[in-house]
């Protein structure tokens, strides 16, 4: 009996060795993305016209044990390959695997050529043309631990490809890959079927072809194996009449439903090329809307809904799971249900308990597919708002405290035409995140939760405080942003978050600001320090000022607007520097005044000779850039930094002085002895929507006694 190989994809192999079983094949043998099994000639034609798991079909021909090239050479050469190329006039060979032999897979493919070429010459003195674009025989050889199989396709074009896909939409699924899900689904192939996110419709009809029991070969208009030199005609014409004959009249109903018109208009198209016009019921309807009848018996829903690859970029998507989770348990008692995913953390929205859950790939895309079984229990309502939703009491708490800052906050942000503000700072201790409004988008700090809670929990309750926030400021991934604040270590504290550079403009007290809410870490605009860059722009006019540590030169900005002569902005990142030069020409500030330094601000400070009246430090709390000649540590080494900078100081100079370092203790007997006068501001300069959080900085003016 001929040995073959069926090849498919990642997740589907058991699947489809037991569709092989039923088809007929023996000696089964379930592989990475293909199965090993024996048949005869005729069986495995009919498996090629049956089966609706497999991508390819191949015909084993020759082992060859070892890896040289001349062990592969010649025992592709000593094979009798006269017989395949009796129809066959053109033909191309592809070479799967490498090893210390066979380095380049291009290699061995033109090893097992040649060897096929010198024999066909030698039996008939021509040598055969190779093409690989339109071969009439591909022979492809598969390097494995050191042995080399050679099989000849047997099935041809890749079987996912059943002839009725017209068009499909923005993420399609490859036909086998549908049926596969459907299979591991557990439909029964006989109640009903539903597809709340039908897209292109390829679930559907896959669905539809089992109940039918349509082979998915059918309309294929030819196999590779017609070029096999067993190949008989009327052997081949029996096993296909006999597949027409077992089709019958669809018993199920088949039903799908999608919001967007013209991918349902897709989907029309498909089904009609498929010829199942009448078998399958479509309609426009939003999936947490769409209903059944109640003329429709339980059975099986499948489907393929959104999803992300990371939960910042599906914030749009938090709702529609939510909802969704609302209707099924309102519309779909006692049916199973089986949904796609990347990962399954937007399928906790559903507020479903899963049953199974099992691994596939959609291309180059690790999938999930999840099982449920949507019995009354499960189906219990529990807390729901007005909208649908499901919250639990610590959620309903935190959307209540989220409405109650901004109730609070309202009078004073309208009276300061304040743009940029904090709503939320792990007000509720469940609910540990920081919530930043930046002109109607929003930022959500994570901070980073102790190893004492649970992970599936945290996990939890970040969901809700995403979906709340989704539905409160109508989010879409472009004006939301999702940040773990945690403790930095060494590159992690200078390395991006993504790449989207997307800034945008905001205002503060008459300075227009880039912000970029996507990119790294922190913004670009410190919100807490909102009230201190308003106390020193007040101090500013007709003085020479310096900021050092400068960031992205928000208060470099405010002191040339408010009369500074001169502004010195000093940082060792140059990515700051020209985002603080952006900030001055978004202000119209000339500057032929003002100058910006990229350097280690304690060598700069070290080795200028220039003197200022006012200066700002706000350093950062820690610090072991490769650009410093030494570490910063803003507890160890602020007295230093501070003697060195009174050096710099004009006769009744000044100093803000503030940092982020909760546990910071100001060294004032160190800095007395320096001769500065200590004025603690940190209070005054707390603005409302930080007064919960009296350490979010620390703020002092020091002046030369």
């Amino acid at each position: 009996m001929p040995n073959f190989i069926a090849l498919t994809s990642a997740g589907i192999e058991l699947l489809l060795a037991e569709e092989l079983v039923e088809l007929g094949a023996t000696d089964v043998a379930p592989k990475v993305q293909s199965v090993h099994f024996f048949c005869s000639f005729e069986t495995a034609q009919k498996i090629c016209l049956w089966t609706r798991l497999a991508t390819r079909i191949l015909r084993h021909v020759v082992q060859v044990s070892g890896s040289s090239k001349e062990k592969i050479y010649d025992g592709v050469l000593g094979f009798d390959w006269h017989p395949f190329f009796t129809k066959t006039k053109v033909f191309a060979v592809e070479f799967v695997g490498t090893d210390k032999s066979i380095r380049n897979s291009q290699f061995g493919g033109q090893i097992v050529k040649d060897a096929i070429v010198d024999n066909i010459r030698e039996e008939t003195g021509k040598r055969p043309d190779v093409d690989k674009q339109s071969p009439d025989l591909i022979i492809q050889a598969r390097l494995f631990k050191g042995q080399c199989n050679v099989y000849v396709d047997f099935s041809g074009p890749s079987l996912h490809q059943r002839g009725y896909r017209k068009a499909q939409g923005a993420a399609p699924l490859k036909e086998h890959l549908a049926a596969g899900i459907i299979r591991r689904s557990g439909w029964d192939g006989k109640s009903s079927f539903v597809d709340l996110f039908c897209g292109s419709g390829t679930l559907l009809i896959e669905a539809a072809m089992i109940n039918k029991n349509r082979a998915p070969g059918l309309t294929r208009r030819q196999f590779s194996f017609v070029k096999h030199p067993e190949f008989l005609v009327h052997k081949y014409e029996a096993i296909r009449d006999e597949a027409i004959a077992q089709e019958k009249p669809i018993s199920a109903d088949i039903i799908g439903f999608e919001i967007v018109g013209y991918v349902l208009d897709i989907a029309r198209e498909n089904i009609a090329m498929a010829g199942l016009e009448g078998d399958i019921k479509l309609a426009q309807q939003d999936a947490v809307k769409a209903t059944v009848g109640k003329d429709v018996t339980p059975g099986w829903i499948v489907s393929n809904p959104p999803y992300g690859e990371r939960i910042g970029d599906s914030i749009t998507l938090l709702t529609l799971f939510k909802k969704l989770g609302f209707n099924l348990k309102s519309n779909y008692v006692n049916w199973n249900m089986s949904l796609l995913c990347t990962e399954n953390t937007l399928l906790k929205l559903l507020k479903l308990q899963k049953d199974k859950e099992y691994k596939f790939k959609n291309g180059a895309i690790d999938i999930l597919l999840v099982k449920y079984q949507l019995t009354e229990q499960q189906c219990e309502m529990g807390n729901v708002t007005s909208n649908g939703y499901f919250l639990s009491k610590d959620g309903q708490a935190f959307s209540g405290r989220i409405d109650k800052n901004l109730k609070r906050l309202s009078k004073w942000i309208k009276k300061e035409n304040i743009s940029c503000y904090r709503i939320y700072d792990a007000d509720i201790p469940e609910y540990n995140v920081a919530v930043d409004y930046y002109d109607g988008r929003i930022v959500v700090y994570e901070y980073q939760a102790p190893k004492t809670v649970n992970a599936n929990l945290a996990e939890q309750r970040l969901l809700d405080v995403l979906s709340i926030l989704q539905e409160k400021f109508d989010l879409t991934s472009d004006k939301f942003s999702l940040k773990v604040r945690k403790s930095q270590k060494g590159k992690e504290q200078y390395q991006k978050e993504a790449e989207r550079q997307q800034r945008f403009i905001v205002e503060e007290n008459g300075a227009k600001l880039y912000v970029n809410i996507h990119d790294y870490l922190d913004t670009g605009l410190f919100l807490d320090h909102r009230s201190v860059r308003q106390r020193f722009a007040s101090m500013c006019s007709g003085k020479s000022i310096l900021n050092l540590f400068c960031y992205t030169g928000s208060v470099s900005v405010h002191a040339a607007l408010n009369g500074a002569k001169r502004v010195t902005s000093v940082d060792m990142s140059n990515t700051y520097l020209e985002w603080a030069e952006d900030n001055f020409f978004i202000n119209k500030l000339d500057k032929k005044n003002h100058f910006f330094h990229r350097a280690d601000c304690l060598a700069w400070l070290t080795n200028t000779r220039d003197k200022f009246d006012l200066v700002f430090l706000d350093p950062p709390s820690f610090s072991n850039s490769k650009k410093m000649d030494r570490t910063w540590d803003v507890q160890r080494d602020h007295v230093e930094i501070l003697k060195l900078m009174k050096d710099r100081l004009m006769d009744g100079g000044q100093i803000l002085f503030s940092n982020n370092l909760r546990g910071f203790k100001l060294d004032v007997e160190g800095i007395t002895e320096l001769g500065y006068k200590i004025e603690d501001i940190t209070k005054d300069t707390l603005p409302p929507d930080f007064e919960r959080n009296a350490k979010i900085h620390h703020c002092w003016i020091l002046s030369v006694a």
